[in-house]
């Protein structure tokens, strides 16, 4: 798939450059050439083929590698001291990002000095099966190190799941590797919540997280909420934001976080995102939404599947101010 999309991005720079190319050398170089009867045409074409690949080279091999942080901020009354909450979604580690990006990602996080870090699913990309994928995720042990809370939960891609086709289940296409990831994650020291429900207190603040399974493939469990004994609130941390029309209406419900869309990757002006995920509403691909009595926030990611590519839409840190 990797080498597929990639010789896609090969062809399109080769067919937007080289006529660049040969046009210019016609205007100049061959006076009986049309391009050299009708320059300002021929200029404008130059112009706009060069705009298409500079479109396909910063959109692939640019713009990806990009870190922007986008903040948010959430007032809940019960809570008085402001937590900083860093959302990171979709590593997506493996075919074109692996231990370098994972540094970067880690060394910006670390830059933002969060109270509590949480990693939203589809951490390996699992779309062809590499045993390799979870050891990139090893930079990670820094924030552990660092003493920074971190808790993880699975996406679809951990099981397998996602947009191709299998003999058995149209949504299930490549091995379950949630047992390996897992187990990588805790060896980091990183607590992986599989429809659990912890405690947390941060700043002499507390609330519930919820961590549930993924959505798609039906492996989310809401039952555990009913262990909640404390009025205070519940953040729900769930991959996928298809699944806010059921959580919204489950009760005592304050923020919902979820990755899982990557913005579309590809995110055009008055279009919006390009690769729409099916069950979410394009206006729901990122950002933060109210839904009934719900905070929505849904965060682009840092990795990319299929394509490499991403386009106004570059990998971002989500920083959550709850305050």
């Amino acid at each position: 798939m990797k080498l597929y999309f990639d010789l896609l991005i090969t062809i399109g720079i080769i067919i937007t450059a080289l006529p660049a190319v040969i046009l210019v050398y016609s205007k100049f170089r061959r006076p009986e050439s049309w391009e050299h009867r009708h320059p300002k045409w021929t200029v404008l074409l130059v112009i706009l083929l060069l705009i298409g690949t500079f479109t396909l080279v910063w959109g692939s091999f640019i713009e990806p590698r990009i870190i922007v942080t986008k903040t948010h901020e959430i007032d809940l009354d019960e809570i008085k001291k402001p937590i900083k909450v860093a959302l990171i979604s979709d590593f997506q580690i493996g075919p074109y990002k692996k231990t370098k990006w994972m540094q970067k990602v880690v060394k910006k996080i670390i830059e933002l000095q969060p109270d509590i870090v949480l990693l939203a699913g589809d951490h390996v990309d699992n779309s062809e099966y590499d045993e390799m994928e979870v050891t990139y995720l090893k930079p990670l042990q820094e924030l552990v190190e660092k003493k920074i809370p971190v808790y993880a939960i699975h996406g679809n891609h951990e099981y397998g799941i996602g947009g191709g086709k299998a003999v058995k289940d149209p949504k299930y296409r490549i091995a379950n590797v949630t047992k390996e990831t897992k187990e990588t994650m805790e060896k980091l020291g990183i607590p992986y919540l599989v429809n659990d429900l912890e405690k947390i207190t941060i700043l002499d603040e507390s609330f519930y997280l919820f961590g549930a399974d993924a959505w798609w493939g039906g492996k989310h469990d809401f039952s555990k909420l009913d262990e909640r004994t404390e009025d205070i609130p519940t953040l729900m941390f769930i991959h996928n934001p298809a699944a806010v029309p059921t959580i919204s209406k489950l009760e005592n419900i304050d923020i919902m976080l979820s990755g899982h869309t990557h913005g579309g990757q590809i995110r055009l002006p008055l279009i919006g995102p390009v690769a729409r995920v099916e069950d979410v509403s394009a206006k729901l691909h990122q950002g933060l939404h109210d839904i009934d009595d719900i905070k929505l926030l849904v965060t682009s990611g840092v990795g990319e599947t299929g394509t490499r590519a991403r386009l106004f839409n570059p990998p971002e840190i989500v920083l959550l101010t709850i305050k």
